[in-house]
């Protein structure tokens, strides 16, 4: 059945709505209570109804309720409508409306028409009432709540359960009760060691009273630091998630046309309420659940829903429902909302999804690496435990001397040592004996102290594992993915797929769009050839087209293109609703002073032709007012010309279209082409009645030209700067475009994109088989007239080719293209829905300048990574092999547990917070992309971490085995005053309850992190680390507090880091050291890369040397960093 434009279609009569009774009713006339609300509790018994607010005496009602308990509860439904009028329908009868999907049920509550007047709507003006909060009220809101996300709680005990944290936090507790069960019970004392090789030393006198008992503390300072660092780590992942949420609800939303007050508005689809009439057209995604009000040809596919890959047709008479979380696949329509939310069938499945967001491929590399160095570091804390234990065993087989007590005229030993002559390796019996002590060893005289030896090398041990296992590099990825996708939405960018960041990083070509993208997208008909004649650039006035040609004009306009003048939501300013190429000629229409609005509604429509890109035309079928139908037609230039006999002249008169003329036509197409003009033309046939037409395609021969329009959309001012600076990083621009090749080239030029590359049309490069295609594909720089098949299979050749493909798509049938892509960039403007959930980014903005802040944003993702872990691997190795060093030698583990969780906050949560923060420069664009098969670390950051770990071992080692001799104690004391005096073999200075030897490791190791962290902004050869610093608040806060606390540590907090505190000549000492990590990360960017390292990697994990390595584009080769 034919149908007027603009009204319901084929709906039943009276679908107009909005009548009187609405009105009456909206204004809060005529029943108080809907008795179909199901709000209000209602008993049916003996035929009578009862209201909890109030008896209803109305004669009316008493007469429906009659009705309704003899059966007829349709009717009542029917009538109770027609009476009440607004917002009279109950939000549990629409959901059970839209769940059984019953046409039968439509018409008992009236048909489309009542459905409409009982939400307060009107099928052809849409909501025209001021009553959005109450609406809202009554029936929802179209947005989905999701589940809690977890709290700061949640992620603190997820960061307290790690099996490390658990057991470390084990062996703490034990060994605060043993220590307390020393302490209160003075169960004994142990002497500080040496190493067990050497030979008989002196301590000196020791007065016991110097001594506190504070064996407990070891322990509940290793909780306080485990308790920190799970404070610590909560904050950052709460504050994550915190982020993530936002970017979901983003993803979420998106631009919806409805038309409110018989006007087309662009709202997000968290503003459609239930009464709005919704337009959607191919590729749109369905915001709502609703019923049909007029469609041509529609089909939506429902996969998401039901799992069929076969797209399902709509009608009024047999199915009308259109359900939310489906996408338009063919035709157009529009469509009244009955349900919205979590209300709607879609928002019912997506409450019962958990928000889990897949692992990157990079979070997966670096979980895996994590991993191998987390084995690595259990291996060496088995050593460490294993060395110590050794220790413990042969000093516990060694005699020494212990306090004694007389019992019963007998010596009877006690378990505390005489630290002066029972230090092991004195070996005096003789003195000891004369001075009342007994001469033991601890076999024979075992106490519960020996044990605190024991738990006390299982948390060294444990620590080790804790330092050694980097889960500071899966949270770095985390970190470096929340802070940039949040910066990337400021710059027009939004994220859809986590891992595009990543590889945005590394994309060598760049298949880009043209219209919207590298051109501004502001659409102005600036020349054409219209009734015989050429514009010559002066557009025509109404008073100078002859009527005919001007109802031509108006017709194949108005009826046969989809854009129209909406207003904006936000400003209420007119604007450009659907295709900009379209738009350009309605605001012709509307410059010549035409209703095209009048006209689409006066309209009958038969059928209409969607655009295929094949066929490169649109068509619409009309009826004609003296009987019979026009098809009326618009498509690309040349292919609709080739179709057409005739053509309409000056008069308005159809003429034959004889070959001079249509040469000139050609010739003028050719010369607004190479002003980068877009064509496009139009034509229609009269045919004799709607049976003669095709129900798949238009007529293609015996068309009648009307006219052929050039449209202007100028280059964006940015971008051929953009271009330039994709060129300079190594990537390749190509320009995909529907436009004939000249239009291509002109444009392409102007952007920057066509120097001395080729343009190709579409099918030339179809034509070729594959390995010719990938033979030329280095030299192509503009593909013209290409259809989606045609961009789908340039992805498919250059990622052959080994190229990182980042492509561009705004149309539904670009998807697969979109999806075949590294990265998939869709438009957030003027891209279909479909585009837009096949792509990995959305450009808010079509711009083509945001795609490459995006390449820069992912490359600085990728380099603070890798900053992170060159940072980290240096610590590690380092703080792992001075481990390994003083357990095997006898010294211990220089570095205290306390001490090493200290520094694992450093290198692991707050390293992570600073190096993954790091805003890109514009100098990341300097360089070229590192490719598809770089390695993750490279053999610049293999230079780097060699010569830092060798530099610092270097130090810790001299000052493990020589720091006694070298260092002086210079610290005021009680007893000595200001007076330096030399350390004791085993490290001691003026304090006996440190190791002033060991701090001077601890202090100097963590000065040399804190510096070479600075070292670590930097990955290749830039030799100024300090450009930029200033601007990361973030950086620069870590590194005072690291610098504040690590002085505390020392200074002030010694009981509970192990430490003594330094004087100001080892302060400088150890400062000095860790700043030399500067002038060496200077020198170490004048040698080469340790390139050979990375070989011997790759051959030692037997990867594969034959993948395939990436091919030169257009001149420019991909450098293997």
């Amino acid at each position: 059945m034919p149908a007027k434009r603009g009204k319901a279609g084929s709906s039943p009569p009276g679908a107009a709505g909005g009548d009187g009774a609405s009105a009456k009713a909206g204004r809060g006339e005529g029943m108080k209570v809907p008795l179909l609300d199901p709000s209000v509790k209602t008993e049916k018994s003996r035929g009578e109804i009862k209201s909890p607010r109030r008896e209803e005496s109305d004669s009316s009602i008493k007469k429906m309720a009659r009705r309704l308990s003899s059966g007829f509860e349709s009717l009542f439904q029917a009538e109770k409508a027609q009476m009440i009028g607004s917002m009279v329908w109950g939000r549990d009868l629409l959901v059970e409306l839209m769940e059984a999907k019953s046409v039968a049920k439509v018409e008992e509550l009236g048909g489309l028409s009542a459905v409409a007047k009982g939400l307060g709507s009107n099928l052809k003006r849409g909501l025209t009432g001021s009553d959005e909060p109450m609406r809202k009220e009554r029936y929802g809101m179209n947005k989905i709540k999701r589940r809690a996300p977890p709290s700061y709680w949640d992620f603190f005990a997820e960061a307290m359960q790690d099996s490390t944290v658990v057991i470390l936090l084990a062996a703490a507790a034990i060994s605060i009760t043993l220590g307390v069960i020393v302490c209160a019970g003075d169960l004994g004392q142990t002497c500080p060691r040496k190493p067990i090789w050497q030979g008989p030393i002196d301590l000196g006198p020791v007065s016991e009273s110097d001594v506190k008992c504070l064996d407990w503390l070891d322990g509940a300072a290793i909780i306080a630091a485990c308790l920190l660092i799970g404070v610590i780590t909560a904050s950052n992942e709460s504050s994550k998630e915190k982020q993530f949420r936002v970017l979901q609800d983003k993803q979420q939303d998106s631009a919806v046309t409805v038309r409110r007050n018989g006007i087309e508005v662009r709202i997000q689809s968290v503003d459609v309420m239930v009464g709005d009439v919704v337009l959607l057209d191919l590729g749109s995604k369905v915001p709502a659940d609703g019923l049909l009000v007029h469609g041509n040809d529609l089909k939506v596919d429902e996969s998401s829903l039901t799992g069929e890959a076969d797209s399902v047709s709509k009608t009024i008479e047999h199915d009308p429902f259109v359900l939310s979380g489906c996408t338009v696949v063919e035709g157009d329509c529009s469509m009244l909302v009955t349900a919205v939310g979590e209300d709607s069938v879609w928002g019912k499945i997506m409450v019962e999804l958990d928000d889990e967001r897949d692992e990157t491929p990079l979070q997966g590399k670096l979980t895996t690496l994590a991993e191998d160095i987390g084995r690595g570091g259990t291996m060496v804390a088995a050593v460490c435990f294993l060395a110590q234990i050794a220790v413990w065993f042969v000093n516990n087989g060694r005699k020494t001397c212990f306090l004694a007590d007389t019992v019963g005229g007998k010596l009877v030993p006690t378990p505390v040592e005489d630290c002066r002559l029972g230090y092991p390796g004195l070996d005096d019996e003789k003195k000891c004996l004369e001075q009342g002590r007994v001469w033991l060893s601890h076999y024979e005289n075992f106490s519960l102290v020996r044990l605190q030896d024991i738990v006390g090398f299982f948390i060294d041990s444990v620590t080790i594992i804790v330092v050694a296992v980097p889960e500071g590099l899966p949270l770095a990825v985390t970190i470096a993915l929340a802070y940039s996708v949040k910066k990337m939405q400021a710059d027009q960018n939004l994220v859809r797929v986590m891992a595009a960041c990543e590889t945005m990083g590394g994309v060598t070509s760049i298949c880009s769009d043209k219209t919207g993208t590298l051109t501004e997208n502001l659409m102005t008909v600036v020349d054409g050839f219209l009734g015989g004649q050429a514009f010559d650039g002066v557009m025509p006035k109404a008073d100078q087209l002859a009527e005919s040609v001007k109802r031509a004009l108006v017709d194949g306009i108005a009826l046969n293109f989809k854009a129209c003048i909406g207003a904006d939501a936000g400003t209420g300013r007119p604007e450009i609703i659907g295709n900009r190429t379209e738009g350009a000629l309605v605001l012709l229409l509307r410059g010549i002073g035409a209703d095209w609005r009048a006209c689409r509604d006066a309209a009958t429509v038969h059928k209409v032709y969607a655009f295929n890109s094949v066929r490169k035309t649109m068509a619409t079928a009309i009826a004609r007012d003296g009987g019979g139908v026009r098809v009326l037609i618009k498509g690309a230039s040349e292919v609709v010309l080739g179709q057409c006999s005739h053509y309409m002249n000056a008069r308005g008169e159809v003429e034959r279209f004889p070959e001079e003329l249509r040469k000139r036509v050609l010739q003028y197409i050719t010369k607004m082409a190479s002003r980068a003009l877009r064509t496009i033309t139009m034509a229609s046939i009269d045919l004799p009645s709607p049976e003669k037409l095709s129900p798949d395609a238009p007529p293609s021969e015996g068309l009648t030209l009307i006219g052929v329009f050039g449209i202007q959309d100028p280059v964006r001012k940015e971008v051929p700067a953009a271009v330039r600076r994709c060129q300079k990083a190594g990537i390749t621009v190509r320009m995909v475009t529907g436009d004939n090749v000249i239009t291509a080239k002109s444009i392409a030029r102007e952007a920057g994109i066509f120097t001395s590359g080729k343009a190709m049309e579409g099918g030339e490069f179809r034509a070729l088989d594959p390995q010719a295609q990938r033979r030329v594909l280095p030299g192509v720089q503009v593909l013209a007239r290409a259809s989606p098949l045609d961009k789908l299979v340039l992805v498919q050749r250059l990622k052959e080719m080994g190229e990182v493909v980042a492509v561009t798509g705004d149309g539904t049938n670009d998807a697969p293209a979109l999806k075949e892509a590294d990265v998939g960039l869709s438009m957030g403007i003027a891209g279909t829905a479909v585009a837009q959930e096949a792509s990995d980014m959305v450009i808010l903005d079509d711009n083509f300048s945001s795609i490459v802040k995006s390449v820069m944003w992912g490359r600085s993702v990728y380099d603070n990574i890798r900053k992170f872990l060159q940072f980290q691997l240096t610590v590690n190795v380092v703080a792992l092999t001075v481990c390994t060093l003083g357990a095997i030698l006898g010294f211990g583990t220089p570095l205290k547990p306390v001490q090493l969780l200290w520094v694992n906050l450093i290198m692991d949560t707050l390293g992570a917070l600073a190096l993954a923060t790091e805003a890109p420069t514009a100098d990341l664009l300097d360089r070229e992309p590192y490719g598809r098969h770089e390695a993750l670390v490279n053999g610049h950051m293999w230079r780097n971490i060699l010569f830092q770990s060798v530099y610092q071992l270097a130090v810790q080692v001299f000052l493990l085995i020589q720091g006694s001799e070298f260092l002086t104690d210079c610290t005021w004391n009680h007893k000595t005053g200001n007076a330096c005096v030399p350390l004791k073999p085993n490290g001691q200075g003026k304090n006996l309850e440190g190791n002033y030897r060991d701090t001077v490791i601890y202090n100097a190791f963590v000065w040399c992190q804190i510096f070479n962290e600075i070292n670590a902004r930097k990955l290749y050869n830039e030799k100024n680390v300090f450009k930029g610093l200033l601007t990361n608040s973030i950086f620069i806060t870590i590194i005072l507090v690291s610098c504040v606390v690590q002085f505390f540590s020392v200074q002030y907090w010694c009981e509970v880091f192990k430490t003594t505190p330094l004087d100001v000549d080892d302060w400088c000492f150890c400062l000095c050291i860790g700043a030399f990590s500067l002038f060496l990360g200077l020198f170490q960017r004048f040698l080469p890369p340790a390139n050979w390292l990375v070989d011997w990697i790759d051959r030692a994990q037997g990867r594969d040397d034959g993948a395939v390595a990436p091919q030169p584009s257009a001149g420019r080769g991909v450098h293997d960093l």
